[in-house]
């Protein structure tokens, strides 16, 4: 198909298509009509909105208009009913009766400045973001949330009942927000000493073993040299009493001794088995004691 063949079919099939277009803009227009007459406002407006998208008129921009006004929505109302004068109702006989329309819902509607003392911030109203503060915000009757929000501080709102026709104010100053060091933990509890485990047994018993050694060993040294007193007063003087008295001494003696040398080894022994401090004992201390003369 030749370039000039394709243009011509276009040419022959646009009129159609317009025509497919003002019928479903019609059709879509009526529907809307029929639903407005049912009291179905919401769905009236799709329909309307439909019939706008196919072919724009401000008549339909003033049925949207109406829509929202039995819908108690003045503040969309009034911009589609702006619209409507815009796009060529003003310049209709229908002019005086759109902006009777349009000041009507505008005294139902409620206006609240919002100011923001200080760097300003974001409006939200029902966390719809409106634009920059301060702004005179226009509201239908009811509840609403308002909002001031800034970059790195805490949001400021406020909740307004409005019943219409009503001129509010409010200040809203977003809050710094402080970022606090987390709270350090509770030192823990002091530790009770704890006696380290004791290696062996206590020092008592080793020096009482040295102590026993020495007083026997001094016993001992005492008792013999009055044995060997005794020895010398029997060969001298040979008698029985003279004999009996040497025998018994160094009975006596030789157990002494005895004594001394067992107390003598048992702490040796003990001073391996004792716990003498914090100080630990090497394995030199060990090998060098009999040399040292040490413990």
């Amino acid at each position: 198909m030749t370039p000039r063949v394709l243009t011509l079919l276009l040419l022959l099939l646009a009129p159609a298509a317009r025509a497919d277009k003002q019928t479903g803009a019609a059709e879509s227009f009526a529907r809307g009509k029929a639903l407005f007459a049912k009291n179905e406002y919401a769905a009236a407006v799709a329909a309307f909105e439909r019939a706008y998208t196919l072919r724009p008129h401000h008549a339909v921009q003033c049925s949207i208009a109406l829509c929202y006004e039995q819908m108690n929505r003045f503040v969309e109302a009034a911009a589609h009913y702006r619209r409507c004068l815009e796009e060529g109702a003003k310049d209709t006989p229908k002019a005086r009766q759109v902006q009777k329309s349009l000041k009507g819902v505008e005294a139902r509607m409620s206006f609240v400045e919002v100011k923001s003392p200080g760097a300003g911030g974001t409006v939200h109203v029902d966390g719809v973001p409106l634009g920059p503060a301060p702004r005179r915000v226009p509201l239908d009757p009811g509840r609403h949330v308002i909002e001031v929000r800034r970059e790195g501080a805490r949001p400021a709102s406020v909740t307004l009942r409005l019943l219409g026709g009503e001129e509010r104010a409010v200040e809203l100053a977003p809050g710094e927000v402080k970022l606090e060091p987390a709270p350090l933990p509770p030192p823990p509890p002091p530790k009770e000493p704890v006696e380290p485990p004791r290696r062996g047994l206590r020092p008592v018993w080793f020096w009482t073993a040295v102590a026993l050694t020495g007083a026997l060993g001094v016993a001992a040294g005492v008792m013999g040299g009055l044995t060997y007193k005794a020895h010398g007063d029997y060969d001298d003087a040979p008698t029985k009493q003279g004999y009996d008295t040497f025998v018994q001494r160094r009975l006596i003696t030789n157990i002494l001794a005895g004594g001394a040398a067992a107390a003598g080894i048992t702490g040796t022994v003990l001073f391996f088995y004792t716990d003498f401090g914090a100080r630990e004992r090497t394995d030199d201390d060990v090998a060098l004691i009999g040399i040292r003369g040490t413990f």
